[in-house]
C-alpha cells in the first residue's frame, strides 16, 4: 500500500466492457443505434462510475475511463478508433466520461453540504477545496445553485467545446 487515497478501476473497466459486448452480441449486427446507446448509459456506464463520487483518479485511470466510454461510441456507430467521438456524444445528449464524474462529485457534494447531519455537513467541508477547484471550469461559481442549473452549466460548457 502507498498510502495514496487512489483507486484502481481496472475492475471496473472489464466489467464496463463484458457487459457492452454482452448488449451489443444480444442486438445483433443490424441494431439501432441509440437503442444501444441508451442500453449502454442505462446498464454499463454506471457500473463503469460507480462510486466516482469519491474517486481520486491517477492519470492513468482517468484514460482509461474517458477510452471506454469513447469506444463504446466508436463501436455502436462503426467510427475509426482514431476519430474523436465528441461530436457522437453532443449527438446523444451524452456527457463525456470525465464531464460525468465532475457532476455526480459536484452533485453528490451539494447533498453533503445539505445535509440535516452536522457531521456529514463538517465532512463535506472538508471536500470543500476539491470541489470547488472543478466547479468553475464548467461556469458553476456557486454550489447553492438548482441541480437542472448545474446540470445546464456542465452540458454548455460540453457544448462550446464540441462546436
Amino acid at each position: 500500500m502507498d498510502g495514496s487515497c487512489e483507486i484502481d478501476i481496472s475492475p471496473s473497466v472489464v466489467n464496463f466492457y463484458a457487459q457492452f459486448n454482452n448488449i451489443m452480441t444480444v442486438l445483433g449486427k443490424y441494431n439501432n443505434e441509440m437503442a444501444a446507446v441508451h442500453l449502454t448509459n442505462s446498464y454499463c456506464v454506471p457500473s463503469l462510475l460507480y462510486a466516482c463520487e469519491i474517486w481520486s483518479l491517477s492519470n492513468s485511470s482517468a484514460h482509461s475511463v474517458r477510452v471506454a466510454l469513447n469506444n463504446l461510441f466508436r463501436r455502436i456507430f462503426n467510427c475509426c478508433w482514431r476519430e474523436n467521438p465528441q461530436s457522437l456524444l453532443f449527438y446523444c445528449e451524452t456527457l463525456p466520461a470525465l464531464y460525468t464524474v465532475d457532476q455526480r462529485r459536484i452533485l453528490f457534494y451539494k447533498k453533503l453540504k445539505q445535509h440535516s447531519s452536522i457531521l456529514i455537513r463538517t465532512i463535506a467541508k472538508l471536500c470543500q477545496h476539491d470541489i470547488l477547484s472543478v466547479a468553475p471550469k464548467y461556469g458553476i461559481n456557486r454550489l447553492d445553485n438548482s441541480v437542472s442549473s448545474i446540470k445546464k452549466s456542465m452540458w454548455q460548457t460540453f457544448a462550446a467545446s464540441v462546436v
